[in-house]
């Protein structure tokens, strides 16, 4: 059976494998072991953290578990850019106008800006290539059934970079068109700096005025807002719960950076929660669901055969030993498995 738990640290050789076989762009996954091994840290610390109704650096981390052996990651990070503001373009349209010439042109702009500092962000997903979308919809949505227990912890809106485009070789053309120009680093290095230093860096170095999108190179202009077919899978399952690619990009890449409104994503608005009854042979009624359990520190979820009856929600031996729950105990659940 599938579970999803926040990861420990004897997990750190399992993250350190899933971040190299993540591959460039996943800057939330950097194959760095003192780096992982940090967010481990931070993890386990904010597992331990009681809320306090405000949003802060904390950093939640969760692995997907099959049999025993780790196949999958996906984080929470309560505030993006708690610490430091957190950038991205905005895609605007600028308005060129002469009444004399009689002229009006309206031009794509991208303009550098931190507005997404302070929101909640999906971010660090990554399961094996091997498992199937329900797989890959557990670990996500996981992280949601999670938001939606622990309401208080997390702001309004949250965010998810969807990695963009590059080629196996790790050229950018988004990169290589903006970014090169002012850092005269390639998209690997900035990657790597990325992880290793602080982010005051892009500030520093970036422009801070208007990057006009008809003087970019065709292939830059393609790139924009477009998504890399590794990405595609989790895009998908982020859109189906109620994100949006609004008007806002990845800084290096030109990747969509998806929004939402905490209470109106699916798994939050329509989740549940019912004590728990436990039996070997549950109603005719039963049907696959996604569940978590109610604790912190002690978070599990998985996909199971629920039925809820007055009020009560049944589930088999199988199912409570994976949530780690006895009767009595209180479940959420989310509703019908997508995949």
């Amino acid at each position: 059976m599938l579970t999803v738990r926040p990861v420990r640290t004897s997990d750190l050789p399992a993250i350190e494998r899933l971040a190299q076989a993540s591959g460039i762009g996943v800057t939330s996954l950097p194959n760095n072991r003192e780096k992982l091994f940090e967010r481990i840290q931070q993890s386990a610390s904010a597992f331990e953290h009681e809320a306090t109704g405000d949003a802060g650096s904390e950093y939640y981390m969760f692995v997907l578990e099959q049999g025993g052996a780790v196949v999958g990651t996906a984080s929470i990070c309560a505030s993006a850019g708690f610490d430091e503001p957190f950038y991205s373009y905005r895609s605007e349209t600028a308005v060129h106008a002469s009444r004399a010439l009689r002229v009006n042109n309206r031009i794509h702009v991208l303009n550098i800006c931190h507005d997404l500092t302070g929101m909640a962000q999906l971010c660090g997903f990554y399961v094996d290539s091997g498992l199937e979308e329900a797989a890959a919809e557990l670990m996500s949505r996981a992280r949601l059934l999670f938001i939606a227990s622990e309401r208080e912890r997390f702001g309004r809106h949250i965010i998810a970079e969807m990695q963009g485009v590059h080629d196996d070789a790790g050229q950018s053309p988004f990169w290589n068109a903006i970014g090169r120009r002012f850092f005269n680093l390639d998209f690997l290095q900035v990657e790597q700096a990325f992880v290793s230093h602080s982010k005051t860096f892009i500030a520093e170095l970036m422009p801070s005025y208007p990057i006009y999108v008809p003087l970019l190179p065709d292939e830059a202009q393609q790139a924009i807002g477009q998504i890399h077919p590794h990405f595609e899978r989790v895009c998908r399952l982020l859109c189906n719960e109620g994100f949006e690619a609004d008007n806002y990009l990845d800084i290096f890449d030109g990747g969509a950076v998806l929004t939402a409104e905490i209470d109106r994503l699916k798994t939050v608005e329509h989740s549940r929660t019912y004590p728990v009854e436990i039996q070997a042979a549950l109603p005719a009624q039963a049907s696959l669901q996604l569940v978590s359990n109610q604790r912190l520190a002690g978070f599990a979820a998985t996909a199971a055969r629920v039925a809820v009856v007055d009020g009560v929600a049944f589930i088999n031996p199988d199912a409570a030993k994976a949530l780690g729950v006895s009767s009595g105990d209180a479940v959420r659940i989310a509703g019908p498995q997508q995949a």
